[in-house]
């Protein structure tokens, strides 16, 4: 399954290189696993600090908190879903939210719906 992945800029030196493509993996693999793929490969930037705050949305709807300082995201839905249970046009979109307290976002976010 190819899923589209994107995350904003963190930084103007940053802007230089493209930040979207496109990631092959099983349609079986959980969001867990996509986003563990993903931080494996230095896809999301590392900050000076170490304190970057990123939002993860799949299909538009947020999905997790990830924090530069945190050892694994926090989820807002079921880790466990599955990429294909999102639909056939999957994309992964990480926010950049610069160094705004995680936890706090975390809490505003699993607040909604």
């Amino acid at each position: 399954m190819i899923i589209h992945v994107d995350r904003s800029s963190v930084a103007m030196g940053d802007d230089v290189d493209p930040h979207q493509m496109d990631v092959e993996l099983p349609e079986a693999s959980t969001i867990a696993e996509a986003v563990a793929y993903l931080r494996q490969r230095k896809y999301l930037a590392q900050i000076a600090g170490g304190r970057a705050t990123w939002v993860l949305e799949v299909n538009r709807r947020p999905t997790a908190v990830i924090a530069q300082q945190w050892a694994e995201p926090k989820f807002l839905t079921d880790p466990t879903d599955t990429l294909g249970s999102f639909g056939p046009d999957v994309r992964l979109v990480f926010r950049y939210r610069a160094q705004i307290d995680p936890q706090d976002l975390y809490d505003t976010l699993s607040q909604r719906d």
